[in-house]
């Protein structure tokens, strides 16, 4: 009797002509079972902006449920006469947790004037398994530091329980709503992590993010618009800001195994009080293996394949920013030139070399107990080998990746430098055979 039953009333709710002119119903209208398998989830590289519904076009109804099991039908709330705002969300999206507080001051400021819901979707960036939005494992270094590690769900409780992790974890004023278990919200809506909906109540797009309340689009202002109000948050810079940008460890360079995703982080910071700046940041040149990959993360997080972004930073506000290097099963190096351009100043421009290596960078002899370090790595102009063993003499050479040797030298001493200004750029290989022992170590350098 019971598909029978959910046959009936799915007919029933998705023939009956919404009251607020919505297209027709989307998804179940029976709360979801906890066991209910979560539906293949295909790869989405495609522009935020431009999928969904556009300003002014219909959306359909649909119905999704809160963690406690209420129902909440779009039409229904349409029906009483205030505006919509629909926030996607996934507790795994680092952008999405950075925008709650401002979504929780907007819920606040016109909770007499609007209903707000968050709705959650397909996680972002799971653990272990694939991006939705990359079609490879795309953890993210923020997930890691903020501990937030969660498998794609399998099914309908597994989305649930994490849903129930995040309320827990941070404080989220609008009430939640959990899309189905064949991610029908998150197909017709997105496919997006952090998209938004401003619906008027005949059911049309009055504003649509496709990352929400991103710069240029401000909700603040789409609100005021539609509402007539004077939020106080609507406000309009100029663009003669002067960024600045540092590295957040001092160090250009990052060190992992084979297979990790190794990271650096930066800060751009807008010095002007007054004034956004808008940036554009571009992969300028970027040497890695062939299986090796990169990718940009600013206010947003891009796929490996796109080279270039724009971003805008708010007066006396900073940034993070991260270089990413998706690396493969075997020790290798990478180097990559990013530059960041003022797009209103040309003057205000800067380009950093970003470095990751995988692999051992000290002695392969696993018995020594001190083997000689290296540094600094990457190196321009000056290498310093340093072996607390001063009594025995190492015989070394720099090479090339094709083996051809580019320098060869001794050193006696605790520590011991070498001049490597006529090297050429790029990875070099540095051998050291230890002449009382024949103990051999290997470092992967890179000269720039």
């Amino acid at each position: 009797m019971r598909p029978l039953l959910s046959a009936l009333l799915f007919l029933i709710w998705t023939v009956l002509p919404a009251q607020t002119g919505l297209l027709p119903h989307i998804g179940q209208v029976i709360p979801p079972q906890p066991t209910d398998v979560i539906c293949e989830i295909p790869v989405y590289q495609g522009s935020m902006d431009q999928s969904g519904y556009s300003e002014d076009a219909q959306v359909p109804d649909f119905t999704l449920y809160t963690l406690s099991g209420d129902s909440v039908r779009l039409s229904d709330e349409l029906a009483k006469g205030l505006p919509v705002l629909l926030v996607g969300a996934n507790y795994t999206c680092p952008v999405w947790r950075g925008k709650i507080n401002v979504l929780n001051a907007m819920a606040e400021y016109y909770k007499d004037q609007i209903k707000v819901y968050v709705v959650y979707t397909v996680e972002a960036h799971p653990l272990l398994d694939i991006s939705p939005y990359s079609g490879q494992v795309w953890t993210t270094s923020t997930n890691e530091q903020d501990g937030v590690l969660y498998e794609q769900p399998e099914t309908y409780g597994e989305r649930m329980a994490i849903v129930a992790d995040m309320i827990t974890d941070l404080t989220i004023v609008p009430p939640i709503l959990i899309d189905g278990p064949c991610n029908e919200w998150w197909s017709h809506f997105g496919p997006a992590p952090n998209n938004a909906y401003l619906i008027r109540p005949d059911g049309t797009v009055a504003a649509k993010h496709g990352w929400f309340n991103r710069q240029p689009d401000n909700m603040w202002c789409d609100l005021d618009d539609l509402l007539g109000t004077v939020s106080g948050e609507c406000t309009t810079y100029g663009s003669n800001g002067i960024f600045s940008m540092k590295l957040d460890s001092g160090d250009s360079l990052a060190m992992g195994t084979p297979g990790d995703i190794l990271s650096v982080h930066c800060t751009l910071e807008n010095l002007s009080m007054t004034d956004n700046v808008h940036i554009l940041i571009k992969k300028a040149k970027v040497e890695i293996p062939k299986s090796w990959q990169t990718a940009l993360c600013a206010d947003i997080c891009y796929a490996a394949d796109v080279e270039e972004t724009e971003i805008t930073i708010p007066p006396a506000s900073s940034q993070p920013f991260i270089f990413y290097f998706y690396t493969d099963l075997v020790a290798d190096t990478g180097f990559a030139r990013v530059q960041f351009v003022n797009m209103f100043n040309q003057q205000n421009r800067m380009a950093q070399r970003f470095f990751g290596i995988t692999g051992s960078t000290s002695a392969i002899d696993p018995e020594t107990a001190s083997p000689p370090s290296l540094f600094p790595n990457p190196a321009s102009d000056r290498l310093w080998i340093n072996w607390p063993n001063a009594s025995s003499a190492i015989q070394w050479s720099l090479t090339d990746q094709t083996g051809r040797i580019l320098q060869q030298g001794m050193t006696t001493g605790v520590q011991s430098e070498i001049d490597i200004q006529r090297i050429p750029p790029g990875t070099c290989v540095w051998s050291g055979r230890v002449v009382e022992t024949g103990q051999v170590f290997r470092q992967l350098i890179i000269k720039y």
